[in-house]
């Protein structure tokens, strides 16, 4: 009797050709979910665009960059967290721009006493151990360095400088750093949309940051000194970011977040993107920013008023 059936060799020859076709699609998925998160990501962006805005609507200025005290009692971030519809930890969130003695929530009793920072409960429990969807690209691995408190994937623009306008290690002799639409050289500075004299839709306004791993910093924006990048050095640059101590910098080129423990604050844009970053300018409108961007004209972008034109990018 005749038997039906696959011989050993037809087999292997269907299981071969149903591996190249796996092999085949696989990168296309990725590409596919890569898109999905791309688009996320711009997303989200165009949602703090707008959120700026809103603010700046109501209060004639928008958010600062940090509290007067600096580093600790919360940053933009917080403030804008009504903006996207997170109104209720926002209200929750205590002494925002007070000091470890001075409470903001009730700065007209003079309470004496320890006032909550951003890393300290109800603020840990309450809003920055949280994870909130529109500060977050899918495309980046999530983490929260000093547990609960998270990081983020969008910081604003501090300008040419590190955050407090500082100077980058590897700029050249004579280099001034300018400030961005935010500006962390002044902290009691409140920037108006009108101060942005080179025009909105060429001053960037929000743009990626890479989450560190592990005790790394970056993408920390609950801590003023991550809260701002800086457009010395074009997006995902191989130039280090430079944290104020080692134990807080997890060097990790070959993920393009090179770092150095120097101090100085300056923290530069990059994402897991192919190809570039992300960027919100000042009018609300979301851009892909090449990687291969003129580091000259990415300077121009990230200064507000320095008076130069700024052609096609």
């Amino acid at each position: 009797m005749k038997r039906k059936g696959f011989t050993l060799i037809e087999l292997l020859v269907v299981i071969a050709i149903i591996a190249i076709l796996i092999g085949l699609l696989l990168p296309a998925v990725q590409k596919v979910r890569e898109a999905a998160a791309r688009m996320k990501c711009s997303n989200n962006l165009k949602q703090l665009g707008i959120a700026m805005h809103t603010y700046h609507d109501a209060q004639n200025n928008l958010p600062p960059m940090m509290g007067p005290n600096g580093c600790c009692w919360g940053t933009w971030v917080v403030l804008i967290l009504p903006y996207v519809e997170q109104g209720n930890a926002y209200n929750l969130y205590q002494n925002w721009g007070g000091s470890d003695t001075v409470n903001s929530n009730f700065p007209a009793q003079g309470v004496a006493g320890t006032f909550p920072r951003y890393a300290a409960a109800p603020n840990t429990t309450n809003v920055t151990g949280r994870r909130y969807t529109v500060m977050s690209c899918p495309s980046d691995q999530d983490n929260a360095p000093i547990s609960p408190i998270t990081n983020h994937n969008y910081a604003v623009n501090g300008g040419t400088g590190g955050t407090y306008r500082t100077v980058p290690t590897s700029a050249p002799a004579g280099f001034a750093a300018l400030p961005g639409m935010f500006d962390g050289g002044s902290l009691t500075r409140k920037v108006k949309l009108l101060d942005v004299t080179d025009g909105l839709s060429n001053t960037i306004m929000v743009g990626e940051v890479l989450q560190g791993a592990g005790s790394d910093l970056r993408g920390f924006t609950w801590w003023g000194d991550a809260a701002a990048f800086s457009t010395f050095a074009p997006p995902n640059t191989s130039v280090v970011d430079q944290i104020y101590t080692t134990g807080y910098c997890n060097n990790q080129p070959l993920r393009n977040l090179p770092c150095t423990g120097t101090g100085g604050a300056v923290f530069y844009s990059r994402s897991r993107h192919t190809g570039g970053v992300n960027a919100c300018l000042g009018d609300a409108s979301v851009r892909f920013i090449s990687a291969t961007i003129s580091p000259t004209t990415w300077q121009l972008l990230g200064s507000a008023s320095d008076g130069a034109v700024i052609g096609n990018f």
